[in-house]
């Protein structure tokens, strides 16, 4: 199936507030964070989007798919980060910025490994980072996800740099059995366990281009 990929703008963000729901609405952090509150989740993902908080080093994309019924139905999007130095980089907001009644615990298990990896495994490296990755269930198996991934792996090869991603346990079997192979070439550095002992997170790093 043929899908194109562009730039999110702000007038993305409803038709991104139900991708996000659709491809993550299970996970501990939508429940547990955000508290499956769409208006918790347009804040922290979606409201970077307006054009005063972009940053030139951050890539927010969307898929679209041009055969759809509806002109332009976005079907997935995608976070790719320029990251120059890890020890620069964003830390998990402070307790203020989360909504009133999150899990802390989780924010912390979650979004706290998350960046204790990320840095370990990195060190201080420029590198290009997926942040995050999601598509509708109903475009799932048919490259959706794929054309995400390639957008920011040939910004990553044009730089001749290295890529990271953390991969859930409901990805992780795309990235196992789609990415991790000769032709993207991601390599498994760590499985974590979090909070509950049972989820295990994947670190993976693809080496540089030469």
């Amino acid at each position: 199936m043929s899908f194109k990929v562009r730039k999110a703008n702000p007038s993305d963000v409803p038709s991104l507030i139900d991708v996000y729901f659709d491809a993550f609405g299970d996970h501990p952090v939508t429940r547990r964070v955000f508290n499956s509150n769409r208006e918790h989740v347009r804040k922290f993902w979606l409201d970077p989007l307006a054009s005063d908080r972009q940053k030139p080093t951050e890539h927010f994309m969307v898929l679209t798919d041009p055969n759809s019924e509806t002109p332009e139905r976005i079907v997935g999007f995608g976070i790719w980060r320029e990251v120059f130095t890890t020890a620069s980089s964003a830390e998990p907001p402070p307790p203020a910025s989360w909504p009133e009644d999150a899990d802390l615990t989780c924010v912390e298990s979650f979004f706290g490994t998350v960046d204790r990896m990320h840095k370990q495994i990195m060190g201080n490296r420029p590198h290009w980072y997926l942040d995050i990755l999601g598509v509708r269930e109903d475009t799932r198996g048919k490259g959706a996800g794929t054309q995400l991934l390639k957008w920011g792996l040939a910004k990553a090869d044009d730089a001749k740099l290295e890529a990271f991603l953390a991969a859930s346990p409901a990805g992780a079997p795309l990235w196992y059995l789609t990415f991790s192979n000769a032709k993207y070439g991601f390599d498994v550095r760590e499985t974590v366990p979090l909070e509950d002992g049972k989820r295990l997170e994947s670190f993976m790093m693809r080496p540089a281009k030469a």
